[in-house]
């Protein structure tokens, strides 16, 4: 009988943080992640305490940030070199940095969001829909046919501004779609992508990502806030495949043209933290568990319909 729920997902949290309810199926809501904190006899899986790991994960990614903008990550913009960057970001928290995520293996992963299309259609308030990822064992190969799709356009150089913003919206949108790893996708999209960006001839400007108030805009138009449009752009296009909302985002992220380094990777300086911390924190964490299998109805794990039309990749460049 298949079972209810994912193993391999609750293989991420430490086992004895792990809630089990009366009809053994477990309740990871308050389970603590695996990690690499005062890791000892007494804690061989990390410490266990969610607020902690939390903490020190933010600080210690978002300084490892500001290194990749001072110390570019050279490769391919493959799969490989995306990987390397998540691990690079990661490496002092997670004992996975860098690996591909390997749970659900036989169901989609799915994140609660906003349902875009019906404030599309009319609908004057927002509700919240359940969002699918590819299942674990379509990762890799799915992960690598998006990010081939940089190396075929000569990592996106010569375009001008408007081909790059629709080429650059449409392999975000998609390695997102895909959700190669367990923790940590938004923030190696960013900087990724901005390593991307000013090898092109473009910059990034993760500011406009930041929360600011309505004096400021009113003073400085060009100031955030794009948190908000950037997330719901990526739920769009997951319920119906438009990147249009993308696009936009990154119209007003994409500031100015930069000279565009001639050979090997590189990135520009100056990487607004407060920036990626807001598009992070804009991004709604799932309020249901991710391990249960959706396609099975019963008492404790309501089935999740698909959106009306889930976009499929298109494997041709």
């Amino acid at each position: 009988m298949t079972p209810r729920y994912s193993p391999e997902w609750l293989d991420y949290f430490i086992p004895e943080t792990i809630e089990w309810n009366a009809d053994d199926m477990p309740d990871p809501s308050r389970a603590v992640l695996k990690n690499l904190l005062l890791r000892s006899e007494k804690w061989p899986h990390g410490i266990p305490d969610a607020e902690v790991v939390h903490r020190v994960e933010g600080a210690v990614s978002y300084s490892r940030m500001q290194e990749l903008a001072d110390r570019p990550l050279p490769g391919r913009y493959d799969l490989d070199h995306f990987q390397r960057t998540h691990y690079q970001l990661f490496q002092d928290i997670y004992p996975w940095a860098g690996q591909l995520r390997t749970a659900p293996q036989d169901w989609p992963m799915v994140k609660w969001g906003p349902d875009v299309a019906a404030i599309r259609n009319g609908q004057n308030h927002v509700t919240e829909i359940p969002h699918k990822y590819f299942k674990a064992r379509e990762v890799p190969q799915a992960a690598k046919v998006v990010l081939d799709r940089i190396a075929a356009k000569d990592n996106l150089r010569g375009l001008d501004r408007n081909d790059f913003i629709g080429e650059l919206a449409t392999v975000w949108l998609r390695i997102n779609f895909v959700h190669p790893f367990r923790e940590g996708n938004t923030r190696t999209q960013f900087a990724f992508f901005r390593q991307l960006s000013v090898e092109a001839g473009y910059r990034l400007d993760t500011d406009r990502f930041r929360a600011v108030s309505k004096t400021e805009l009113k003073q400085n138009p060009l100031v955030g806030d794009l948190r908000e449009q950037f997330v719901w752009g990526r739920f769009e296009y997951m319920q119906n495949g438009d990147t249009g909302l993308m696009r936009d985002v990154l119209d007003m992220a994409i500031t100015e043209v930069v000279d565009p380094v001639p050979a090997g990777p590189a990135i520009d300086h100056g990487v607004d933290l407060r920036a990626i911390t807001a598009a992070m924190s804009a991004h709604p964490r799932s309020v249901h568990d991710f391990t249960a299998n959706t396609s099975t109805p019963g008492p404790v794990t309501p089935p999740v319909d698909p959106p009306r039309s889930r976009p499929t990749l298109d494997l041709d460049f």
